[in-house]
């Protein structure tokens, strides 16, 4: 895996603010108008503590809509720092035949697409100022240069769980490189934080966000997706920004745990390192005998997962897994 190092962009030329977010608060990194210093001092900081990154990303922000000559500028700070390699995320609607003819230019690595949802009531109500149609050309198009990546979330405003995972399953399909999995947050500098208050918007929680990463996770990993990150950064939690929903610091762990009891229930052998004591309870034979499992093993498993749960979404949130998620949450708790 590509050791990147990450520029954080927050509200960068957003145009409008989603209703869950507030990227001060994720990264840690305050906003400021000067969007090269900004990355400057960033790329500083990290430099300091280690020389050996192979690539440098910008994130936050709508990275495509910024200024085209700030582009250029925070490209060549990359490159002037001696990075060949940058990526960066950005909204399905900033790409264009301009942006599509720069990150052939500029041989951008991979370009991270911040999706969220492809229900277009879900993209509407929570800001999202674009079509599942849009998000879907958008990826073709990056896919036709360079790598694509996308940003999935679960548990936004108006959003069902099982859509969740049926977007997962249907972009999995496109050859995608990479995958984040978000469970939303109510973080208290937003308009989602009203709708909590108000009693509008109802947080879902840990055990619900279980059920919706681990089959997300798992139609991804079968098709050979990388999923890169489960759940928020830290800094949200640290600096006591998360008013509610489904929190933990060990979230992709536990959603990986999750799979791996549901591919035990099935009959698999495993050993895994992550929440280890419900897994030699339940399943002591499956559990103890065999070798740890490797990361490249998981793909032979979430294909199981898949055929054996994850056929009709709404009866894997409703079934068996939803015990599983359940007791998970109250093992992650204590």
């Amino acid at each position: 895996m590509a050791k990147i190092l990450p520029v954080f962009l927050p509200f960068a030329s957003c145009g409008n603010k989603c209703i869950f977010c507030d990227q001060q608060a994720i990264s840690g990194v305050k906003a400021e108008n000067n969007l090269i210093s900004l990355a400057e001092n960033q790329i500083k900081k990290w430099l300091s503590y280690d020389l050996s990154y192979d690539e440098l990303a910008f994130y936050g922000g709508n990275f495509a809509a910024v200024n085209k000559q700030e582009r250029e500028k925070l490209y060549r700070l990359a490159y002037d720092n001696g990075f060949k390699k940058i990526r960066f995320s950005t909204r399905p609607d900033t790409i264009n035949n301009e942006t599509l003819a720069e990150i052939k230019d500029y041989n951008i690595s991979l370009v991270e697409l911040g999706i969220q949802s492809l229900d277009n009531n879900v993209l509407e109500v929570n800001g999202r100022p674009y079509t599942n149609v849009q998000a879907e050309k958008a990826i073709d198009d990056i896919l036709n240069i360079t790598d694509c990546g996308v940003q999935l979330m679960a548990g936004m405003y108006k959003q069902s769980l099982y859509s969740c995972i049926d977007d997962a399953a249907h972009l999995s399909k496109k050859n995608i490189k990479t995958a984040r999995i978000y469970p939303t947050q109510v973080l208290k500098n937003t308009a989602l934080y009203s709708l909590y208050l108000s009693g509008e918007y109802k947080a879902a929680d840990l055990a619900d966000m279980i059920l919706a990463a681990g089959g997300m996770y798992s139609h991804f990993t079968a098709e050979n997706v990388q999923v890169i990150r489960m759940g928020l950064p830290e800094d949200a939690a640290e600096n006591g920004q998360i008013a509610a929903g489904a929190h933990h610091k060990s979230f992709g762990d536990i959603v990986k745990t999750f799979i791996m009891l549901l591919y035990m229930d099935m009959g698999g052998k495993v050993r895994y390192s992550g929440f280890k004591k419900m897994g030699r309870k339940l399943y002591s034979k499956n559990y103890e005998i065999y070798p740890d499992i490797k990361t490249n093993d998981f793909k032979d498993i979430c294909i199981e997962i898949r055929r054996n749960y994850l056929e009709d979404s709404k009866r894997f949130i409703k079934g068996k897994a939803a015990s599983f998620a359940s007791r998970l949450k109250s093992a992650a708790n204590n």
